[in-house]
C-alpha cells in the first residue's frame, strides 16, 4: 500500500529532482500526470528561485538572470527547502557557489553572497533596547574580567581578501559613482549591523574585528580586549565600549 510519506517523498523528488519519476496513483482528471505535476514543479522552482534572487540581488546583478537561474536550480536540486519559512531559505547558497564549476572564474562571488546573507539576517533580526547597566556598579573589581558582552542580535562579521563593501555598493540600484572595482585592492573586515531601521555595513580595523569576533564567540571581555590589544596596542578600549553602547551594537554587559 502506497503510504502518505512515500507519496510526499516521490512528489518532492519530482518537483526538485531531474528523475521525472511520477508518484504512484496520481489522478490528473484527464491530463497526463507528468503534465499536471510539471505545473507544480515549474511554479515551485520559479517561486523559490525568485526568493533566492530577492535575498541575493547583488549576486544576481553580477552574474545576470540566466546564470543566476542555473545557480538557483542547482541549489534547489541539491538542497531543497527543509521548512516553510522563506526567511531561513538560502542560508548555504554561498557554499553552492563555491562548488559550482561555472562560477570558478568569479572567486569573489561566494563572499559577496555571504555578505548578502548577513544583510538578510540583520534585516530580519530581533530588535534590542539599550542595556540597563546600573548593576555594574555592584561588580567587584576582581570580577570585572569575567564580564561578558552581548552584541545586538543583528550583528554579523565577515572578512575577505576582496573589497566586498565596494562590490556591494557599486551594484546598488541607486549607485552613481565609478563602477570600477579593483579586486586586488585589499582585504576587508566588515560589520553588518541594523542599529534602527536600515542595515549598515561598516569597515573594521583589525583590532576591532578581533575584539568583536571574540565577543561573538562567547569570550569574556578580558580575553576579547586582549586579542584587540595584541593586534593594536593603541586600541582605545573605553571609548570603543562607550561608542558601542551608544550605537546599540553592545546590547548588554553581564556577569555570568
Amino acid at each position: 500500500m502506497y503510504k502518505l510519506h512515500e507519496l510526499q517523498r516521490d512528489f518532492a523528488g519530482f518537483v526538485f529532482g531531474d528523475s521525472g519519476k511520477i508518484p504512484h496513483g496520481i489522478i490528473a482528471n484527464g491530463i497526463a500526470p507528468e503534465r499536471r505535476l510539471a505545473v507544480y514543479r515549474n511554479n515551485t522552482q520559479t517561486g523559490l528561485s525568485q526568493a533566492l534572487r530577492d535575498t541575493y540581488p547583488v549576486v544576481n546583478r553580477l552574474v545576470g538572470a540566466g546564470f543566476f537561474d542555473r545557480l538557483a536550480r542547482a541549489y534547489l536540486a541539491e538542497r531543497p527547502p527543509a521548512g516553510a519559512c522563506l526567511i531561513e531559505f538560502g542560508a548555504d547558497f554561498p557554499e553552492l557557489i563555491v562548488g559550482f564549476a561555472d562560477a570558478a572564474s568569479l572567486p569573489y562571488l561566494a563572499d559577496v553572497a555571504r555578505l548578502e546573507w548577513l544583510c538578510h539576517l540583520a534585516y530580519h533580526a530581533a530588535d534590542s533596547s539599550l542595556p540597563d547597566l546600573t548593576g555594574l556598579g555592584n561588580v567587584a573589581a576582581a570580577d570585572c574580567g569575567k564580564l561578558t558582552v552581548a552584541l545586538h542580535p543583528s550583528a554579523g562579521l565577515i572578512k575577505s581578501k576582496y573589497p566586498l563593501q565596494q562590490i556591494w555598493l557599486s551594484n546598488q540600484a541607486d549607485f552613481d559613482g565609478d563602477p570600477h572595482v579593483e579586486l586586488n585592492g585589499g582585504a576587508c573586515r566588515l560589520l553588518v549591523f541594523r542599529p534602527q531601521w536600515e542595515v549598515e555595513i561598516r569597515p573594521l580595523a583589525l583590532a576591532e574585528y578581533r575584539c568583536l569576533a571574540a565577543l561573538a564567540g562567547g569570550e569574556g571581555l578580558t580575553v576579547a580586549v586582549g586579542t584587540a590589544l595584541a593586534a593594536d596596542p593603541g586600541f582605545a578600549v573605553e571609548s570603543w565600549l562607550l561608542a558601542g553602547l551608544r550605537s546599540g551594537l553592545i546590547a548588554d554587559i553581564v556577569l555570568p
